[in-house]
C-alpha cells in the first residue's frame, strides 16, 4: 500500500471518528433537550394546574367579595329599614289611639315603660322583653354610667346602644336626675341638662331622641314647670308622665305589694306605665304583667313622638 493510500484511510478513520464525536454530541444535546422539554412540559403542567387552582380560587374570592358588598349594603340600608317600618309600626299605633278615644274599638294599648337606667339590671329585662316579643321605652340618665348603680364592677355605658339595638325607644330623663341637687334650681340648668343627656344619647346610638320625662314627673318642676315645656316645644321635644305603675319608685317591699299596686293601677284604654329597670321585684312580676296585659286585650307599644300620649 502506497503512502497515499495510507493517508486516504488514515482520514476516513478520523473523519469517522470525528463523525462519531458529531454523532454523540448531537444525540447527547438531543436527549438533554428532550429531557428539559420533559421538564419544561412537567412544569408547564404544574403552572396550568397551579392557574386552574387559583382561577378557581379567584372564583370563590369574587363570589366572597361580591357576597360581602351585597351584606354590605344591605347592612348600610338595616338601618332605614328598621325606620322605616318603626314609622309604619307606629303610623298604624296611633290610627288604633284614635279609635281607643273615639270608642270605636275594644282594643287597648299599653306603653311599658323604665326610667333611670341603664343598669346592671337592664340586660336582663332586655333579654326578658326580646323573650315576650315585647318593646318598651327607656328613660335614660347618664350621672354615674361609667359604673352601674347595681354592680359596681360593671359599666352600664354600652347598655343603651343594646336598648337602640332591640328596637327599644330611648328616651330623656335628664343626664343627673338629681332632683334634690339642683336639678329644678332654674330652667336653664334643667334645659342643660336635657341637652346633656341628647348628647350622651347620640354618641352612644346614634339616635336623637324628642321625648322627656320630668325626674318624679312634671308635677315636681313646680314653678318651673310652665318654662320648661315652653323650651320643650321650641326644641321639638313632647314629655310624658305615666298613668299607671308597681311603685318601685317609692318603698315597695313585696312582689304581691308590686303587684297589687300595678294591677289596681289598670284602668284606662290607653296606659303608661312606670317602671324602673333597677328594681328586682318589677323584674320578678314582669312576666305576670306582661300576660295580664296581653290577656286584657292591650296592645304593648314602645312611645313615640306622635302618641296621643306624648304632651307637646
Amino acid at each position: 500500500m502506497g503512502k497515499s493510500s495510507k493517508k486516504i484511510r488514515g482520514r476516513s478513520i478520523l473523519d469517522f471518528i470525528i463523525y462519531l464525536i458529531v454523532i454523540s454530541l448531537l444525540s447527547y444535546v438531543i436527549i438533554i433537550n428532550n429531557t428539559k422539554i420533559e421538564e419544561i412540559n412537567k412544569k408547564n403542567d404544574r403552572y396550568k394546574l397551579e392557574l386552574s387552582k387559583l382561577k378557581k380560587e379567584y372564583k370563590r374570592i369574587k363570589k366572597d367579595e361580591d357576597n360581602l358588598k351585597k351584606d354590605i349594603e344591605e347592612l348600610s340600608n338595616l338601618d332605614n329599614k328598621i325606620i322605616t317600618e318603626k314609622n309604619k309600626t307606629f303610623k298604624l299605633a296611633s290610627e288604633v289611639e284614635k279609635k281607643i278615644k273615639n270608642s270605636e274599638t275594644d282594643k287597648k294599648i299599653a306603653y311599658i315603660t323604665f326610667d333611670d337606667g341603664p343598669y346592671y339590671l337592664t340586660d336582663s329585662v332586655l333579654a326578658l322583653l326580646k323573650e315576650y316579643k315585647v318593646k318598651a321605652t327607656f328613660f335614660t340618665i347618664g350621672s354615674g354610667k361609667a359604673t352601674c348603680f347595681d354592680n359596681k364592677n360593671a359599666s352600664c355605658m354600652e347598655t343603651y346602644k343594646k336598648i337602640v339595638d332591640n328596637n327599644h325607644t330611648i328616651a330623656n330623663h335628664t343626664y343627673s336626675h338629681a332632683i334634690f341637687r339642683g336639678l329644678y334650681s332654674s330652667s336653664d340648668i334643667f334645659t342643660n341638662e336635657v341637652k346633656k343627656q341628647e348628647k350622651l344619647i347620640y354618641e352612644k346610638t346614634g339616635v336623637i331622641t324628642n321625648i322627656l320625662r320630668f325626674p318624679g314627673g312634671s308635677t315636681t318642676a313646680g314653678k318651673l314647670k310652665d318654662s320648661i315645656i315652653k323650651w320643650l316645644r321650641e326644641n321639638n321635644y313632647g314629655w310624658i308622665d305615666w298613668t299607671a305603675q308597681d311603685g318601685d319608685g317609692g318603698d315597695l317591699k313585696s312582689t304581691n305589694q308590686a303587684w297589687n299596686t300595678f294591677k289596681n293601677s289598670i284602668n284606662d284604654n290607653i296606659e303608661v306605665i312606670l317602671f324602673h329597670d333597677y328594681s328586682d321585684i318589677t323584674y320578678s312580676i314582669l312576666p305576670d304583667a306582661i300576660k295580664y296585659l296581653e290577656d286584657n286585650n292591650y296592645i304593648l307599644l314602645p312611645l313615640f313622638y306622635d302618641s296621643v300620649m306624648i304632651n307637646k
